[in-house]
């Protein structure tokens, strides 16, 4: 496994966290343009990469985006509040979720466990790879899939006990 990031992966520059907490410290609303000015944030590439950051805020639920100010006759600029009551995702929620389901299912395909999950089918194939890897699932069939065309693999949780203790912990 090579060191490297991945090519798809942006590199942390730290710029969230400095928008993070300036939006917390403002009690009046705020625009794109004033977070850049609070921040003292003059290269036009960093202002570019904040305002395109903002969105993924709005997106998360960190910041929401205020109706237009009826005071204001030509309004064409978005405003924001940052929501107090906003609390990150939980570190960690997704794969105990996952396991628990292929503990419970014994026998299973991945679309069963998407089923049973409601998460996406990529991560969990993603987990299932890895406990395959490990030992922890066996491939021991192949059923039709739902849709009737091809064929999906059963994996089965090859020690319960072990499974429990090594992965579930």
């Amino acid at each position: 496994m090579s060191s490297r990031a991945p090519k798809n992966k942006v590199p942390k520059t730290g710029l969230a966290d400095l928008m993070r907490v300036w939006m917390k410290a403002r009690i009046r609303p705020f625009t794109k343009r004033d977070i850049y000015i609070g921040l003292g944030i003059d290269d036009p590439d960093l202002r570019a990469t904040l305002r395109n950051a903002v969105p993924d805020f709005q997106r998360r639920g960190e910041i929401i985006l205020l109706p237009p100010d009826k005071r204001i006759r030509r309004q064409n600029i978005n405003r924001y509040r940052y929501d107090a009551a906003w609390k990150g995702g939980q570190k960690g929620e997704l794969r105990p979720k996952i396991y628990k389901a292929m503990y419970v299912s014994g026998t299973f395909a991945v679309t069963d466990i998407v089923r049973l999950t409601d998460e996406k089918r990529d991560w969990i194939e993603k987990v299932t790879r890895r406990l395959v890897s490990e030992g922890h699932l066996q491939k021991v069939a192949r059923r039709l899939c739902a849709h009737g065309a091809g064929a999906e693999t059963m994996y089965h949780v090859a020690n319960r006990d072990k499974f429990r203790l090594e992965v579930m912990r």
